[in-house]
């Protein structure tokens, strides 16, 4: 039987994750009904032409205990929202970064199954990561169900720690921000290089997703690839050099860094994210 889900939020990652759901193929067999419960409508809007997408603007309006609640939220909001749902026995799911799996024990009975997740928005195409982290006492029921939730999203795997799921926020959560970071520095470069702002756009993400999808077939390590098209004195040979002097290892490893602390501080924080 399918699952039922209350999706409370439905911001940048909320609406991924709706996208992510209402399109995968076997979304029908898989998932009964959708509830969105949040104060605006806009994002989720074109996605509500499915049937079981229903909107509604507190738990109060369910009709029945979803079988998992899915928190959608900044970090800052959750304090406000969790005792909210308290009393629902549902599957928690939470996808806010930085909050540890002792500070949902404060406003969630302790023995409510809970699972902390880090998607990131590429799974709205099934192109994701999702790192999940549970409570020692989650059942392998439950893990099976959170696991069948996301199965399809993209690749997916459990961590042991929140410490490991705050690393994993600083890589792959907002990973697609380094991505996309790069794609507009090269588009920016062809811009200079005279080509129109639509051309320099197109060849930046072309560039980004053939390069991306033969390293993933090719079953070869990223430097070796890297080595292939760069013969010695040749033209992408001078365009690593100024790379390297840069140190874009070492750049893109304290960008990760910072990330990471930030999730750390996160812990700590009740607003101001």
């Amino acid at each position: 039987m399918g699952l039922s889900i209350a999706l409370v939020g439905c911001g940048a990652m909320g609406s991924a994750l709706l996208k992510g759901w209402i399109t995968l193929p076997d979304t029908k067999e898989r998932f009964t009904n959708f509830w969105v419960i949040a104060p605006h409508r806009e994002k989720v809007e074109p996605f509500l032409k499915d049937p079981r997408a229903c909107w509604i603007s507190s738990p109060e309006q369910l009709p029945q205990t979803p079988d998992l609640i899915l928190f959608a939220v900044k970090p800052y909001h959750l304090t406000d929202i969790l005792p909210q749902y308290k009393a629902f026995e549902s599957l928690f799911v939470s996808v806010a970064s930085g909050k540890p799996l002792s500070f949902y024990e404060t406003y969630l009975p302790s023995s409510s199954p809970f699972v902390r997740a880090m998607p990131n928005t590429p799974l709205s195409i099934h192109q994701g990561v999702i790192a999940f982290l549970s409570r020692v006492s989650l059942s392998p029921q439950n893990k099976q169900r959170v696991e069948n939730c996301f199965r399809g999203m993209g690749f997916s795997f459990w961590v042991n720690s929140d410490d490991e799921l705050d690393k994993v926020t600083a890589l792959t959560g907002s990973g697609p921000a380094y991505v996309f970071y790069m794609i507009e520095a090269l588009a920016q470069a062809a811009e200079a290089l005279g080509f129109s702002k639509k051309t320099a756009l197109q060849m930046a993400l072309s560039t980004f997703e053939g390069a991306s999808i033969y390293a993933q077939q090719s079953g070869q390590l990223p430097e070796s690839l890297r080595a292939q098209v760069t013969s010695p004195h040749g033209t992408t040979a001078e365009a690593i050099k100024v790379l390297e002097r840069g140190n874009l290892y070492l750049l893109m490893e304290e960008a990760v860094k910072a990330a990471y602390n930030r999730a750390k501080e996160l812990a700590h924080e009740g607003q101001n994210v």
